[in-house]
């Protein structure tokens, strides 16, 4: 542990404020360095002559600002200057020497043919009622939120077009709905284990995420309940359905409960449905049992294309206005274009055909996950693009993930999903969607089984 003393220069600024910058100082003229350890709360207040919450306060605001890092029951530690930088990445190109069950992504296949129709299509189609070049309402076109309603509509939604903005992509989607619901400083709730890039984007916005503890159907109301009691936070961040990285999947009563709750405490509800379109039989969105408080997120990242950046945010009526005003802020408006291709796709005949492959090839490979994982802790939901693979007692998560891509295989651990500091279980998520062809996904499976019953002891001594 650093014996750092920091000086705290007087001035108008909180206490707390002052310390977060003397770390900062400290960091850039290397008085501290990458992973050394800070003193504990009590120590440094008493070497400063403050009160701990002034200490507590201070490293919390320096780890906001992505300088430090709270373990759970081992201290606080410098990140430094280059782990600013959120972990929330997605390569351009695959791997070629790994299987890689890292990403959830639409199974591969060719859709030239259809996007080459498309193209030829708005060829003949281009007009002067057909214009997509021009500057839009910042909520998109009007046909296309029409559009986008009745896709909705289909997952239970009730919508009409001026509840609907357009997004560039879900995680668009996702910031702006947290623009709207919140302010820097505030906090959100969400599950203790959650979509990383929605880590990145309260990272961006500088709020601050409590992680929620978990069971099989999500978020447990008790204990958010009781979180709310001790914190006066904004909103909450879920995923309802096929929950990313558990596949948690919450009950009708489940659901209700959270939002009784979120109703008790003036809280906004962000509900992402993105990975669940591949899901034939859904119970109703948080938004359609309670559109008043709710945000609902719905992309075409999953079932057209990622590459097109569509998505969808209904958004309270109350808040519409802080939604066009930060799409506004951002882009103007989400370009027609390629709305209008991801719109026509789905609209085609034989799009209905691709779709029914697609959901087709990803229960062929989750019954491979069922037949090699099935007899350990591996939670498979029919629908999902990953499992969730909660690791036998002999290993950790992070030795396994490192073993496993040893033996050609990326995989993601609890780590990855991990919020703030909400402690990881021992657990991997296993993302079968990603690799071509189903044989290479049938080989990685077989990896992974085989390293599940070995003593990982003898496979980390070589590193």
């Amino acid at each position: 542990m650093t014996m750092w003393n920091p000086e705290i220069v007087d001035t108008k600024a909180p206490l707390y404020v002052s310390l977060a910058d003397a770390i900062e100082k400290g960091i850039q003229n290397s008085e501290l360095v990458m992973g050394e350890k800070l003193p504990t709360h009590r120590a440094l207040a008493d070497k400063l002559e403050v009160t701990v919450g002034t200490v507590t306060r201070g490293y919390a605001e320096a780890e906001r600002r992505g300088l430090l890092e709270a373990r759970v029951g081992s201290g606080t530690f410098v990140k430094g200057s280059n782990s600013k930088r959120s972990k929330f990445s997605i390569l351009h190109s695959r791997p070629t020497d790994l299987i890689d069950f890292s990403l959830n992504l639409p199974i591969a296949s060719d859709a030239s043919p259809l996007l080459s129709g498309i193209l030829k299509e708005l060829s003949k189609d281009v007009s002067s009622e057909l214009d997509l070049l021009s500057y839009q309402p910042e909520q998109g076109l009007p046909r296309h939120r029409q559009w986008a309603a009745q896709w909705l509509s289909k997952s239970g939604l009730t919508l009409n077009e001026e509840q609907i903005t357009i997004t560039c992509g879900g995680q668009h989607a996702i910031m702006l709905a947290l623009m709207a619901a919140s302010r820097s400083g505030d906090t959100i709730f969400s599950e203790g284990l959650t979509y990383p890039g929605f880590n990145a984007i309260a990272t961006q916005l500088g709020v601050k995420v409590i992680g929620l503890p978990m069971d099989e159907e999500g978020i447990i109301p008790e204990a958010f309940e009781e979180q709310c009691k001790l914190n006066a936070a904004r909103a909450l961040y879920c995923t309802p359905n096929n929950q990313n990285p558990t596949n948690a999947t919450m009950g009708l009563e489940r659901r209700k409960a959270i939002i009784t709750i979120a109703r008790r405490y003036k809280l906004w509800i962000i509900e992402d449905e993105v990975s669940s379109n591949l899901v034939t039989e859904k119970l109703p969105p948080l938004a359609a049992l309670e559109p008043d408080i709710c945000f609902y997120i719905n992309s075409h990242s999953k079932t057209v294309a990622a590459g097109l950046r569509v998505g969808y945010l209904a958004a309270p009526s109350r808040l519409a206005d802080k939604v066009a005003a930060g799409i506004q802020a951002q882009c103007w408006f989400t370009p027609p274009l390629p709305v209008e291709v991801a719109q026509r796709w789905l609209q085609r005949l034989d799009s209905a055909e691709w779709i029914a492959w697609q959901s087709e090839e990803l229960s062929r490979r989750l019954a491979l996950v069922e037949s090699h994982l099935g007899d350990f802790d591996c939670k498979i939901t029919q629908g999902s693009f990953h499992a969730w693979l909660v690791l036998p007692e002999q290993w950790r998560a992070s030795d396994y993930q490192r073993v496993a891509q040893d033996k050609g295989v990326s995989i993601l651990s609890a780590e990855s999903f991990a919020v703030g500091r909400f402690p990881s279980p021992q657990a991997v998520r296993v993302s079968i969607s990603a690799p071509e062809t189903i044989e290479e996904v049938e080989e990685g499976l077989k990896i992974l089984r085989e390293l599940l019953v070995q003593d990982p002891c003898t496979r980390l001594s070589a590193f």
